[in-house]
């Protein structure tokens, strides 16, 4: 068992590192071609941090093709990793940065970015009703997914003029000229080789992942969430946690909500449609009507004073320790 749990913090490492590798050189990009720090934060970041969820829904979704008896297993790792991940995001790093900072958001974009988060959560919701996902429902979320992009560029459009700053700041000189052609084909060959490399470290982590829930006394899902979930979380921890740091609380949730978004839509869109999913009773139950009512307690928290303050940020946390322990303890196996 130990030679599995090293190579499983190798693997989430490696993926870690290349997903960053990745977003640095998509900001070079994002800058050249002007657009808002807020879309960024939306799209680019929230991609970028989603990597790990999304390189595991894919690799995950190819594995079930090849070994259709583990589709009950990698499902239910996949989901635990996606979901776990999310609410993870919503309940604790937007905590943990409403304690150290000070999360602002102006409240006319309040019902667009958070209602968004809500919307896409409760339209995952709808597609695992039956215990599955198939490929027909994972096209429709990732379709949905295509049109909140659109969404956000005809939003970026009036936005013109907004703050470009955001969690990988690039020197001012790049930011003031376009990259030369070179450049660009560089960047562009530099995050296609990390997402190749991240393709190999994500099937380690799942077939990893597969060998150890079968020695350990725990769900396949609640070690997606516990351990995987976390562990997928931590780049939207570290871009959050700078832009905080950095004065940009836009980027900060801007980020956090773009990935929620992007987590179930775009990543376990992408793998249904390849494989498609069996959904464990806990996500149907617990999990997801969880992760709707903590969106909907965010909304309302900033919905009052476009801001969250200490004591919100505490109860988000307390009840994110509630979630876990009241999972294991009501929902002890997926199926």
């Amino acid at each position: 068992m130990l030679s599995e749990i090293i190579t499983l913090i190798i693997g989430v490492i490696a993926i870690l590192v290349l997903a960053e590798i990745a977003v640095r050189n998509s900001i070079r990009l994002a800058h050249h071609f002007k657009w808002s720090g807020t879309f960024i934060g939306l799209t680019i970041l929230s991609i970028g941090t989603s990597i790990p969820e999304i390189m595991s829904a894919i690799v995950g979704s190819i594995d079930i093709i090849k070994q259709p008896s583990l589709m009950n297993t990698i499902s239910g790792l996949i989901i635990g990793t996606n979901v776990g991940s999310d609410i993870f995001q919503q309940s604790f790093i937007l905590a943990v940065i409403g304690l150290i900072g000070t999360i602002v958001v102006i409240r006319k974009n309040i019902l667009s970015e958070v209602g968004a988060l809500i919307a896409g959560a409760t339209f995952m919701w709808i597609m695992t009703i039956g215990g599955t996902i198939n490929r027909f429902e994972g096209f429709l979320m990732f379709a949905a997914y295509v049109g909140y992009l659109f969404y956000l560029k005809k939003r970026q459009k009036k936005k013109k003029h907004e703050d470009l700053n955001i969690k990988h700041v690039v020197h001012a000189k790049a930011r003031k000229r376009k990259l030369p052609n070179w450049r660009i084909m560089f960047e562009v060959a530099t995050i296609a080789v990390a997402f190749t490399i991240m393709a190999f470290a994500a099937n380690t982590v799942i077939k990893t992942s597969t060998k150890l829930v079968a020695e350990l006394p725990i769900s396949a899902s609640f070690f997606g969430v516990l351990l995987l979930g976390i562990a997928s979380a931590l780049p939207e921890l570290t871009t959050a946690l700078v832009a905080v740091f950095k004065n940009k609380k836009g980027i900060s949730a801007g980020v956090l909500i773009g990935s929620n978004v992007t987590n179930p839509l775009m990543g376990l869109g992408l793998g249904a449609m390849i494989s498609g999913y069996a959904i464990p009773r806990v996500t149907m139950l617990y999990d997801l009507p969880f992760k709707i009512g903590i969106a909907c307690l965010i909304f309302w928290f900033l919905w009052r004073n476009e801001k969250l303050n200490k004591w919100e940020s505490i109860t988000l946390i307390a009840i994110f320790i509630a979630y876990l322990v009241l999972r294991n303890f009501l929902f002890p196996v997926d199926f």
